[in-house]
């Protein structure tokens, strides 16, 4: 099995090898000496070990997740700006971050799209469309079972207040899907893969991933259905980024889970109701089936479309249409 992340086309690769076990990262920086007025040279700072810059970002994603939270001190009260301006302001601290990582400690001066893993192309917006599309397929064979052994109920609420709040819910979470991905796929998880290979990054991400929502309203602990599907939808996600080459994909399939999940069917997302809409449900049914106050995801009927997720989205991301890959002499590698 054999991992490779490509930061641009122009010979600016940031690459991972895993083979027979054995792992081995590579990253190329531009190696001429430094020079001063007297001629004088000096040879360029070798690059800190991948597992330490996995340490730095982590740190930073921390420091943005903690200091943006600043907006709900300024819009007290619950409404959806501060929210919104959470995110918001989350993504670009995210972003300009890694950015500044991607410069200064990996050597990387692609354009900032390209080397944060969202290159602006037509497979970028194949990759977001069809992530959508299927986000919404798995949350709806979810609401589809609720309805068939359950009980579900729809009310839609249409008026002008109703319209504006679906846009912002719809910035919301369109910000707040790009900021976790970043987060958890993104700069984070290649220099982890860069230090455990492919299988260890997603492990320790995804776990990462479940851990953050434990904090989440009515989320029932590590043993439980949340964590564990929360984990698993972050193992749905790692594999969308290695197996299409970019960030477009698992941002489009976790923007789609979540506007599906919240905005279309009005159920919890993640425990959090702040994200109804037009529509608001109402379900009834043992919580294995609805999940509860948490919502779908504390479901089992969750952990089973997981699993139908897995070999789906490996299917979709099997077609050169859908997979980003490097246009230079090197190989595309995939999982």
């Amino acid at each position: 099995m054999r991992v490779a992340f490509y930061a641009d086309e122009a010979g600016n690769h940031s690459r991972t090898h895993q083979s027979s076990g054995r792992h081995r990262g590579a990253l190329q920086v531009n190696q001429t000496p430094l020079g001063d007025a007297a001629g004088r040279e000096y040879p360029v700072p070798a690059p800190l070990p991948p597992f330490v810059r996995f340490l730095i970002a982590a740190f930073w994603t921390a420091i943005v997740f903690w200091g943006s939270g600043f907006v709900y001190l300024l819009f007290p009260g619950r409404n959806l700006l501060p929210g919104v301006l959470f995110r918001v302001v989350g993504c670009v601290l995210t972003a300009g971050g890694f950015v500044f990582f991607l410069r200064v400690l990996d050597g990387n001066f692609a354009p900032p799209s390209i080397a944060l893993g969202l290159p602006l192309d037509r497979t970028a917006g194949r990759q977001w469309l069809v992530g959508c599309a299927l986000g919404g397929l798995f949350i709806g064979a979810d609401v589809l079972c609720i309805a068939i052994w359950g009980s579900l109920r729809l009310y839609v609420h249409l008026n002008v207040p109703m319209l504006l709040r679906s846009g912002l819910v719809a910035v919301l979470l369109l910000s707040g899907a790009l900021m976790e991905e970043l987060s958890f796929r993104g700069y984070p998880f290649q220099k982890l893969t860069e230090t455990f290979g492919a299988f260890g990054a997603v492990l320790v991400l995804s776990a990462l991933f479940g851990a953050v929502h434990l904090n989440n309203p009515e989320a029932q602990g590590w043993l439980s259905w949340s964590f564990f599907n929360t984990l698993g939808v972050g193992v749905v996600f790692a594999l969308a980024r290695i197996r299409s080459g970019s960030l477009w994909f698992p941002f489009g399939l976790h923007f789609g889970w979540n506007l599906f999940q919240g905005a279309v069917f009005g159920l919890p997302v993640s425990g959090l109701t702040d994200f109804h809409s037009i529509i608001t449900a109402s379900v009834r049914g043992p919580v294995a089936l609805t999940g509860g106050g948490y919502g779908p995801e504390a479901s089992a009927i969750c952990s089973m479309i997981l699993v139908v997720a897995v070999p789906l989205v490996w299917i979709f991301t099997s077609t050169s249409k859908i997979q980003h890959r490097p246009a230079s002499h090197l190989p595309a590698s995939s999982i």
